[in-house]
């Protein structure tokens, strides 16, 4: 039950055809170059368009409270109020805008603190 010579001729010559069409299909693949993208242009803020960005002008409490103390331009100077915190005593100088009551100051960690 051996292979005789000519057995194994044709055993290599149909392995050599099968290694023959294998590497006809590893051919190189074409890779696709991607595309770069042009930017999306701006979306319109439609916020704007919205009765809600208009709201606050209608409300009267609102109005009187932002009268108080308007919005005010970051660059502009301030004289920095000494205030206590009522939690630990640390002194701390702070903008006077961001103090409504000096009797009723917390401090930033005692405010991000529990309890």
């Amino acid at each position: 039950m051996g292979l005789d010579k000519d057995d194994i001729k044709q055993l290599i010559a149909i392995l050599q055809k099968g290694l023959s069409d294998d590497v006809e299909d590893i051919a190189p693949k074409q890779t696709k170059r991607k595309t770069r993208q042009t930017k999306k242009p701006k979306r319109k803020n439609l916020f704007d368009s919205m009765t809600e960005s208009r709201m606050h002008k209608d409300d009267v409490e609102i109005d009187k409270k932002l009268r108080i103390q308007p919005p005010t331009q970051r660059s502009r100077s301030y004289k920095p109020a000494e205030v206590k915190c009522r939690v630990c005593g640390r002194t701390e100088k702070v903008n006077p805008s961001l103090v409504e009551s000096i009797e009723r100051y917390k401090c930033n960690k005692c405010s991000t603190s529990a309890g």
